[in-house]
């Protein structure tokens, strides 16, 4: 890792190079650019009128390179990553390489994700199936002004159809390898003049792409289906209500991650008896879809909601009110220990019910100043169950392969039966509740000083409060023990030949203690911090703690330090401290949170077909909570603990967007800070969540469109991302160790990051596209293909390079036919490159030395028959 130096000096000569690939890209569709409708301001506007960086994916394109989720979005949007990680329910959205929030509840997602306007929380709301579609728009950058406080790296805006009042519908069948079946339909029509209704569903089946090589089964599979009912009523003109239910289900075996590296314990559970646990291991390395568990990953995730939208247009102003609630569960188990071996279990049950309201007002018609009010209001509580469960042979891996017997001897020593420490059965149990209340007050107003030069001024006031409580039980003696309290005791009876009882303990420990009677050895005396001096005096109690708190090395022989702080990096699990901690007041459950943030913007349209536009906007994420049993409170000398502060952002963007006869060409030149980043970096024993202090992101965006002829679309996308951690001066050393930093090689806890790259961001992305049209006598062909590049990048901050990194190139390709009378044939594959780059990394769990790593889907195809009447 290297420190860098970039100016905007640097990203403008860059930009040449990405006007160049710009340029030979376009869109068919994208070729009517103008016509292109879209609300990323909360008022419908054309894609190319539009002053902010936003990508359109249309229905048609939806349809025809067969995106089946929001996944499938980001091979059409080169800023957005998604990604799917341990369960169904983790899928984090990454915009202009930041994103987080996909694997505690406690942490909310950076990216918004928004369905007709409702807000939905929580990822795995997000990744169902999508519906009958009219667009999904992405908005990059900053969003907090007009959407509120999780959209501070951008959003992710999905409008589906409404009902019609003409009868007409579609239904749709594919079937792919790995047995894939996918069926939709949907019927609309009307009621009666004034009420119009539509009803969509899908089922979507799979088998998994990963083998168990332990059970013969597969994992990774799809098995989830959705239904969705709407009503239209629209008794005026002026008037309209659009009522809207949903229920989705998800039921998988998911998700697998392959073994990078195989380090001496991980190897040590693939050893025969009596060196290792003889269990089956895969091999380093493996890229062919292959793991190896004792516990198949079980996901059942069931979300449901209603959502009611008016509409009445006062005349020069429509108010709007969204009302929505939803409830969701999310119940998981995971093989926590990812290996054959009967380790750790992890079930996990998740329960969120959320309600928000929106109401705004905005003008309409044509004005010297357009302008919006609104309001937001959330509620969500979550229920949260969490079990760190050891297994059958947990006691065999941890004493026999990590502690070599240390763990045996301890109990021994404390005169406890054999087999006392890590019985099956026993270990962590949570309990968490998070009451979670925002509220936000927005305005925006569009000057129009002249027919082309308009100023733009918006500020929000946004109000986030968190209650949570955190009820651990941890009933696994080994866990539990007191290691610097067994050293003083061990301590105490060497120095005064009487066993460690309480009353001698209270008899003798303020007894003077001359230290040369401790002579030879080495002995910190805990209030210097330097070593005792053998004509010091102390007590004997001062001195049997300061020995049961100092580990044993070179310096620090037997009798004279604690051998049993050893075994204390096995305590993975630590003696819980609950929420509210009533002996500590600062320690309450409670996070209160409030932020104003802006938008300024200038809008100049230098010709008719050339606008240009200059951005100043912030954004705000609200204060997170670890929710987990490795949530404890912060640690006295770096300050990480169970809770985050906010995430601040701000956006300098310079744009242009340029339309011609056959497409168009816009540009983005950004410049993203973001103080107080919450990084939730898993370790191999534990989350460690933290803010960062400051770090940035500059670059640019280009995405063009162009038809040579009629029947030829072409489009392409190209993005230059330059991050860095501007400030970062208590970074953990733990979230960092795929890197060479001299200051944790000599064991400290933290160093100073500042000046260093964030890993997992691609500096370059490429994102293209070419619709090949041929008319038939009552039909239509197509040839379409796609492709995605990203850049090399090291994957994760604390996964070695050569272990984890990511180069993307994938190709989607669909072949169809569509006849006049609404028939359709489509053939298609994705990922046909067959491309095997990793989503994400992470030390593998207790197992030090050891590497694990998501892989991408495979390489599928199949076929598609759709009637539309």
């Amino acid at each position: 890792m290297m420190k860098k130096d970039s100016t905007l000096n640097v990203f403008a000569a860059r930009l040449l190079t990405g006007v160049a690939l710009g340029a030979v890209a376009a869109s068919g569709a994208a070729a009517q650019a103008d016509q292109i409708v879209v609300t990323a301001t909360k008022r419908a506007q054309t894609l190319q009128e539009v002053p902010i960086a936003v990508s359109v994916v249309s229905d048609d394109t939806i349809k025809k390179a067969q995106i089946q989720d929001i996944l499938d979005l980001q091979f059409s949007v080169p800023s957005l990553r998604v990604s799917q990680l341990q369960n169904s329910s983790q899928t984090n959205f990454i915009i202009r390489g930041f994103g987080n929030g996909a694997n505690n509840p406690g942490i909310e997602s950076s990216v918004g994700v928004f369905i007709d306007g409702v807000y939905r929380s929580r990822s795995a709301a997000a990744i169902l199936d999508l519906p009958v579609l009219e667009r999904v728009e992405v908005l990059r950058g900053p969003q907090s002004t007009l959407f509120g406080k999780n959209t501070s790296a951008g959003a992710i805006s999905i409008t589906t159809k409404e009902p019609e009042y003409e009868l007409g519908g579609s239904v749709e069948a594919s079937y792919g390898n790995f047995d894939q079946v996918l069926f939709s339909g949907t019927v609309t029509g009307p009621l009666s003049d004034t009420l119009a209704f539509r009803v969509s569903g899908s089922i979507n089946k799979r088998e998994g792409y990963y083998t168990n090589t332990v059970t013969g089964n597969d994992t990774n599979e799809r098995d989830r289906w959705s239904t969705r009912a709407e009503l239209l009523f629209q008794p005026s003109d002026v008037l309209s209500f659009r009522l809207i239910g949903d229920y989705n289900k998800i039921d998988e075996e998911c998700c697998g991650a392959i073994q990078l590296f195989n380090g001496p314990a991980t190897l040590a559970i693939g050893a025969p008896s009596p060196f290792g646990l003889g269990e089956l291991i895969d091999p380093a390395g493996d890229t062919d879809y292959s793991v190896a568990l004792n516990t198949t990953p079980s996901n059942e995730l069931t979300g449901k909601g209603i959502s009611l939208q008016g509409d009445w247009d006062l005349g020069g102003a429509q108010l709007t009110s969204i009302t929505a609630y939803r409830k969701q569960s999310d119940n998981t188990q995971t093989d926590a220990d990812f290996s054959a071996a009967d380790i750790i279990t992890n079930p996990q049950d998740r329960a969120y019910k959320t309600f928000t309201q929106e109401l705004r007002l905005a003008s309409t018609g044509d004005n010297m100043v357009d302008w919006l009010v609104g309001a937001f209001y959330f509620d969500e509580n979550v229920d949260f169950t969490r079990d760190v469960i050891s297994g059958t042979q947990t006691r065999a891996f941890i004493d026999g392969v990590l502690a070599g017997g240390g763990i045996s001897g301890l109990e021994s020593s404390l005169g406890l039966p054999a087999g006392t420490f890590l019985q099956a059965g026993n270990g962590y149990f949570g309990d968490y509740e998070m009451d979670n209340k925002s509220y936000s007050i927005y305005g925006q107003a569009d000057v129009h000083l002249t027919d082309r030069l308009t100023l733009t001024g918006g500020v929000s006031w946004i109000k986030d409060k968190k209650d949570y409580t955190l009820n651990d039980v941890n009933n696994e003696p080994f866990y539990n023990v007191d290691l610097v309290e067994v050293g003083f005791g061990g301590a105490f009876a060497n120095i005064t030949m009487l066993p460690p009882t309480p009353a001698n303990i209270a008899a003798l420990s303020g007894s003077p203690l001359p230290l040369a009677a401790l002579s030879p050895g080495i002995v910190i005396n805990p209030a210097t911090g330097a070593p005792f001096a053998s004509t010091d005096v102390s007590t004997i109690g001062t001195v049997a703690g300061a020995i049961g708190a100092t580990p044993c090395d070179a310096s620090n022989p037997a009798l004279l330090c604690n051998a049993a702080l050893a075994l204390s990096p096995l305590q993975f699990l630590p003696v819980p401290v609950n929420v509210p901690d009533p002996g500590n007041p600062l320690d309450d459950g409670k996070l209160n949170d409030d932020k104003v943030t802006y938008t300024a913007r200038i809008a100049y349209d230098v010709t008719d077909s050339l606008n240009a536009y200059f951005s100043y906007s912030t954004g705000w994420k609200a204060g997170a909570v670890n929710l987990s049993s490795d949530s404890m409170p912060p640690d006295p000398t770096t300050g990480f603990g169970r809770e985050a502060g906010p995430e601040d952002v701000e956006l300098f963007e310079l744009g242009f967007k340029a339309q011609f006869d056959r497409g168009y060409l816009n540009v983005a030149i950004f410049d993203q800070t973001i103080q107080g980043f919450q990084s939730n970096l898993f370790i191999g024993d534990g989350f460690v969540l933290a803010n960062a202090d400051e770090q940035s992101v500059r670059g640019f965006e280009v995405e063009g469109a162009y038809a040579p002829i009629d029947a030829l679309s072409l489009t392409a996308g190209v993005t230059y991302l330059d991050p860095e951690y501007d400030s970062f001066e208590g970074a953990p050393c733990s979230s960092f160790e795929g890197f060479d930093i001299p200051e944790c090689d000599a064991g400290a806890s933290f160093f100073d990051a500042s000046g260093f790259t964030p890993a997992g961001i691609s500096p370059w992305s490429v994102s293209t596209s070419a619709t090949y049209t041929h008319d038939f006598a009552n039909a239509q062909g197509y040839l379409r293909a796609e492709y995605l590049y990203e850049s090399n990048t090291q994957v994760v901050d604390n996964v070695p390079a050569g272990f984890a990194s990511r180069e993307v190139n994938v190709l989607n390709l669909s072949l169809g036919v569509e006849w006049d009378n609404g028939f359709e044939i489509m053939g298609w594959a994705r990922n046909l490159t067959d491309d095997q780059y990793l989503l994400s990394a992470f030390p593998t769990v207790i197992q030090p030395g050891s590497y694990s790593g998501y892989l991408a889907p495979p390489r599928t195809y199949g076929v598609t028959v759709r009637k539309s009447f």
